[in-house]
Parts: structure tokens; sequence; C-alpha cells
């Protein structure tokens, strides 16, 4: 992403008077397989693969949501989402700021969790069943 592109994200969101962040880990549900497996799906689910684009590339409108659901086993699926919580203002993240937020909800909680961050909502979970 270029050098403007981030300070203008930046400063759009400080304007907005969204400075502060939360995080929680889920309680109960189910605890994830295999991190390392979640970790490597949450980066297809944000960046290009096999020609394809990434579930989370490209720009978020004011309070856009997006999911990636991905099958990870018979008895597990991933669940991985993003929002702009801006309401005011679209963005485009960039793919290292993806990984962060969605790789800190898998390394950090057992059974997944959220964070709201700059503007941005990231969940990451694991649940039983079938997508």
């Amino acid at each position: 992403m270029k050098t403007t592109t981030v300070l203008t994200t930046l400063f759009a969101l400080l304007a907005a008077g969204i400075d502060s962040a939360s995080a929680s880990c889920f309680t109960s549900g189910e605890v994830w397989q295999d991190k390392g497996d979640a970790r490597y799906h949450a980066n297809r689910a944000y960046r290009r693969f096999d020609g394809n684009q990434g579930a989370f590339q490209g720009f978020f409108a004011p309070g856009e949501a997006k999911r990636a659901y991905i099958q990870h086993s018979n008895t597990q699926k991933l669940e991985f989402f993003v929002q702009n919580l801006n309401i005011d203002a679209g963005f485009d993240l960039g793919d290292g700021d993806y990984a962060l937020r969605l790789e800190n909800e898998i390394n950090g909680c057992d059974r997944g969790g959220q964070s709201d961050i700059a503007g941005w909502r990231f969940r990451a979970d694991p649940n039983n069943g079938i997508c």
C-alpha cells in the first residue's frame, strides 16, 4: 500500500474519532484443531490464491463487512470476518493488516476471538459443522 494511502487512512480514522481498541477471546465453542492450518487459511482469505482474489481484498465501503468460510476438516469450519466500522468513509487495507489482526485472534485465543481496532473489526472463529 502506498504511504500516501496509509497516511490518508490514518488521518481519516483519527478525524472520525475512532481511536479506541477492544479485544476479547471467545469463552465457549470449539477450539482450533490446528492453529498453523488456521493461519494458512486466514492468509488465503485475504491474499490472492489460485488465480482468484482473496475474500477480503479490495475496497470496503462505509460499514461494509466481509466473511470467508473455510471447511477445515470433516468436523470443523473456520469463519473469518472483517468489517469497516467507519460509517463515513470507505477504505482498502493492506495484506499485512489482515495478517496481523486475524492471526492475533488465532494465536491469542484458543476458541477464536474478536478485536475492534482503528475503526475495523476482525474476528476469527472455529466452528463445528459444515460450511
